[in-house]
């Protein structure tokens, strides 16, 4: 494409081509009429150059995926349930309101349906509740929230995740997007294992997809299990079946599947492998213990992002952590070597063991 033409270039080429085209105008100094006019004309040929290679090189950059109709995975909302609790037993029943907001974490969440504390108790059943950001920061495990923002019945005084809240995940990152595309493209035949792992990952939920062959079948039955998981370090029953839908098809012309007829197929969570680190670390000109919070999170949403099967490598978490600007040292004690999953395997944060020094 032509290069951009700038403001200097287009403004000679203009005044040069006036002037090689007629001889009534003489004065193109700046101030004059002329000047003024070829100058206003220049500025805003520029601009346009400018927009011209810039919509260029955006539409160059989604040309190959708009033309199949492919796009980027949003992030989504992590759910679960919380109850809400007063201090005694009462005689009338306390109505806890659909979209009650309630936090903990650093997080909000809301309800997402009505709720009640009957007569005569102080819990109210499960209410289900939804974290107000995507992500998987909201999968906050149990007992975080703890906060009640909005205006309850006088009476009730706590609320409680008893329960790991789920299905929380970011927006498809650039290299995974390219990758799903690559896969894609690569299982336009329709049976391949590019094709199974495609049907897999078109499912939204789904952010990670391993496919394993039995050989010979596993229980004399599954010639393949497939193993998704949906950013959680695991899959709710209804992303397994809609992973299943999409993989087998439901026997209709738009929905054939992409399974060979006679082979069977299982389709599962992974196993979750907890990752227990210990590490010691060297700060300057900050707060411990706001250290100490940051770099637990640093660790913990970068094991928490892994894929299925992917290795869990020590290095890119001191990485990680040394580019806290705070942070001058940084060593894993354990484990002592990167950690290697099984292809029906995924890592997630277990215990974490810090220890901070502070720099002389």
């Amino acid at each position: 494409m032509t290069k951009i033409r700038r403001y200097d270039e287009i403004m000679e080429a203009a005044k040069a081509n006036m002037i090689a085209k007629q001889d009534k105008l003489t004065d193109f100094n700046e101030g004059s009429v002329i000047h003024t006019f070829l100058d206003t004309m220049s500025r805003l040929l520029e601009r346009a150059y400018v927009a011209i290679r810039q919509g260029y090189n955006e539409m160059l950059g989604i040309l190959p995926y708009s033309v199949f109709g492919f796009s980027k995975k949003q992030g989504l909302y992590a759910s679960g349930t919380v109850i809400f609790s007063r201090e005694k037993p009462l005689k009338a029943a306390s109505v806890i309101p659909k979209g009650t907001v309630i936090t903990g974490g650093g997080l909000t969440f809301s309800t997402t349906e009505s709720g009640r504390i009957e007569a005569g108790d102080v819990d109210s059943a499960e209410i289900k509740a939804v974290c107000t950001t995507a992500g998987m920061s909201g999968n906050v495990r149990a007992n975080t929230i703890e906060s009640i923002e909005s205006t309850v019945p006088s009476d009730v005084v706590s609320v409680r995740n008893e329960n790991a809240f789920t299905g929380g995940s970011d927006e498809e990152t650039d290299a995974d997007f390219e990758e799903r595309f690559k896969i894609y493209i690569n299982g336009l035949s329709g049976t391949n294992a590019y094709a199974i792992r495609n049907a897999a990952l078109s499912v939204n939920e789904v952010r990670s997809v391993s496919v394993e062959n039995h050989k010979p079948p596993y229980k004399d039955i599954y010639n393949m299990s497939i193993y998704v998981d949906d950013g959680s370090g695991g899959a709710s029953e209804s992303t397994i079946e809609a992973v299943k839908l999409a993989v087998e098809g439901d026997g209709t012309e738009l929905n054939q599947g992409h399974v060979a007829p006679g082979i069977n197929v299982r389709i599962l969570a992974p196993t979750t492998v907890p990752v227990n680190i210990e590490m010691k670390a060297t700060v300057s000109s900050i707060d411990t213990s706001e250290a100490e919070i940051e770099i637990r999170n640093v660790v913990a949403a970068h094991i928490n992002r892994k894929l299925i099967a992917q290795e869990v490598v020590l290095s890119e978490i001191i990485t990680k952590v040394m580019a806290l600007n705070y942070v001058s040292d940084c060593r894993i004690i354990s484990p002592a070597e990167n950690v290697s999953l099984g292809i029906s395997q995924i890592a997630r944060i277990g215990t974490f063991k810090l220890s901070l020094m502070e720099a002389k």
